[in-house]
């Protein structure tokens, strides 16, 4: 322990004296106050018990005035545009969506503070290994009441938009269940608005510098990215198609396939259909004929890939299912060897910015040869997850 440090908790300690046996001491300053760096000088002084050190009572005077900051409460607008107010340091949360426990890690938060999370996270043995042996709280579609409540957590984390009348619900079970309980609403895979997303979950954990490093870095990253089209007008950029791993499921206006194809520079050919993520008829993609296809893989009958698996043969196997598909062949994208496989490990959830990295690159090939999406994803898994895998090894695009 140092000097400064034991002084420190000697201040605590002598701050906990009767005021009323206290007397004002000299102060420097003659501002009425001690400052910090005033009171440590005289306890160190104390300490070393030299011949101009002053008395144990003098100390304890000196602690009456102390100008240490007091505790503030803090007030944290998460992603539901709720309010929360905050007056002390988190000890122990549940979180029930590991995209919000991928932003802690990128800030630093303490794996300890996590006392329960959900039956995803804890399947997710390789990106999320330090949470194997952490409470298994169920999911939202299913959550174990009982077992939040017996963890007696400061805050639980659900999701702000994704099943929202679900989570409404827990919220609404929980804060009865647990008076003071803190409830927090994030995302954390929305382009538009996970920047903000990560400076208000730092405000909670007080991990603010940590969290202006990460935005910067990932504000940047989308920068790039819009900059490979930014000087193509609009008519001219590349017509994309994306497919979830639901065979013919695409994203709408509503959705945030949209969003990310247009700040890559490209132009969803199934923008002005109904509805968030509609079902089309395969004919139509025929008649649209795409400059860009991407097929998302790594959940559902696609679960090849990604962080957990890394064979390839399987992923090969999909992508020549969809050259086989009928009218394929014709397709300008599959013509142009524009046909890709993409990890929904990186075009979901916080690392939505690598999948969009390789988007630009496959839309603006020559103006985005700089982008080098693998480095990026490299940097933010050694950096800002602390993991050692390199994607090099695992499988998240094809070909």
């Amino acid at each position: 322990m140092s000097a400064r440090t034991l002084a420190l908790l000697l201040a605590l300690l002598v701050l906990a004296a009767p005021a009323a046996a206290l007397q004002a001491p000299p102060d420097s300053s003659e501002d009425e106050t001690i400052s910090e760096d005033e009171f440590v000088r005289m306890v160190l002084s104390f300490l070393t018990g030299g011949e101009d050190a002053p008395p144990l009572a003098d100390v304890e005077e000196a602690a009456s005035l102390l100008d240490l900051p007091s505790a503030q409460t803090r007030t944290v607008t998460d992603l539901a545009g709720r309010q929360v107010p905050l007056d002390r340091p988190l000890t122990k949360v549940v979180v029930f969506n590991g995209e919000t426990l991928e932003t802690m890690r990128t800030l630093g938060v303490d794996p300890s503070l996590v006392v329960g999370v959900d039956k995803y996270t804890a399947e997710r043995e390789t990106f999320f290994p330090e949470y194997q042996e952490t409470q298994v709280v169920g999911s939202i579609w299913a959550p174990d009441y009982e077992q939040v409540v017996t963890l007696q957590p400061d805050a639980v984390f659900l999701y702000a938009t994704t099943s929202k009348e679900t989570c409404d619900e827990i919220q609404k079970k929980l804060e009865d269940s647990l008076p003071g309980v803190k409830v927090f609403r994030f995302d954390c895979f929305t382009p538009e608005t996970y920047a903000e997303e990560v400076k208000a979950i730092g405000t909670i954990f007080d991990k603010d510098a940590e969290a202006e490093r990460f935005a910067a870095f990932y504000t940047s990253s989308l920068e790039n990215i819009s900059a490979a089209g930014a000087d193509v007008p609009e008519s001219e950029r590349p017509s994309v198609y994306i497919e979830n791993w639901r065979d013919y499921k695409t994203g709408a206006a509503g959705s945030g396939y949209e969003q990310k194809i247009a700040m890559a520079g490209g132009t969803n050919i199934f923008s002005a259909l109904p509805g968030d993520y509609p079902e089309i008829d395969p004919e139509a993609i025929i008649a649209a004929d795409p400059d860009v296809i991407v097929k998302l893989i790594g959940e559902g009958t696609y679960s090849y890939g990604g962080y957990a698996d890394v064979e390839s043969e399987k992923v090969a196997g999909v992508y020549d299912s969809l050259v086989a598909r009928p009218g394929w062949q014709s397709l300008t994208a599959v013509k142009d060897d524009h046909l890709h496989l993409l990890h929904n490990n990186i075009m979901g959830g916080p690392q939505h910015f690598i999948g969009m990295t390789y988007l630009a690159e496959w839309c603006y090939p020559d103006q985005a040869s700089s982008l080098n999406p693998q480095t990026l994803h490299r940097t933010y898994l050694e950096e800002f997850q602390h993991l050692e895998i390199d994607p090099a090894d695992r499988v998240f695009v094809y070909p």
